[in-house]
């Protein structure tokens, strides 16, 4: 159920970042439409190099850590055109906000597949994706609203402090011993031949 609420949540920022970018790109930052694919190429170059580090980066710090860091770097996805109109500054957010993505689809359905029995994965999975995906609608609906009343920049950063209401119920459910029998499920699957 947390990770459900957690990704709904986070789900809603990217919501809100494809909502808002592109008149925020094109009008404040000053990006030509032409290369506002370039901007948000970046989300898809950071989503393979995470995909492509999420092994190594779970065997050296683990996945626990690993997931964390995709609520950080969701959130400096967001936080970023918050605070800048740099072109750069942006598509680093947006790369960290693909970076975040690939560490935590990777990782997350790996502790999914070991937490949820068999019997019940495709309702987990559906609920999951349910809330998951109905949340991009809505977060981009609330980030339109608040651009409309009160500016982008405004609605970016309502939008970033989403992530500080996960951080706590993240880190108590998907506590250090829940880490450590994760791994120790996974190590004992992949060891049996």
């Amino acid at each position: 159920r947390v990770m459900t609420l957690l990704v709904a949540a986070l789900c809603s920022l990217w919501g809100a970042w494809l909502a808002l970018m592109p008149l925020y790109a094109t009008g404040e930052i000053g990006v030509s439409t032409a290369n506002y694919g370039l901007l948000v190429g970046a989300l898809g170059a950071g989503g393979v190099v995470g995909s492509a580090i999420v092994s190594t980066c779970n065997r050296m710090f683990g996945r626990r850590q690993v997931m964390f860091a995709n609520i950080l770097l969701t959130a400096a996805m967001v936080a970023i055109p918050a605070v800048s109109t740099n072109v750069w500054l942006v598509g680093l957010g947006a790369f960290f906000g693909g970076l975040g993505s690939g560490l935590w689809v990777v990782s997350s359905r790996t502790v999914s597949q070991t937490l949820v029995d068999t019997e019940m994965m495709g309702r987990y999975s559906a609920v999951s994706r349910l809330f998951g995906w109905g949340s991009v609608p809505v977060g981009a609906a609330a980030a339109g609203l608040l651009a409309e009343w009160f500016g982008a920049q405004l609605a970016f950063g309502v939008f970033a402090l989403i992530p500080l209401l996960v951080v706590v119920p993240f880190l108590r459910e998907f506590s250090p011993a829940v880490a450590a029998d994760i791994k120790a499920r996974i190590t004992t699957v992949s060891d049996t031949p």
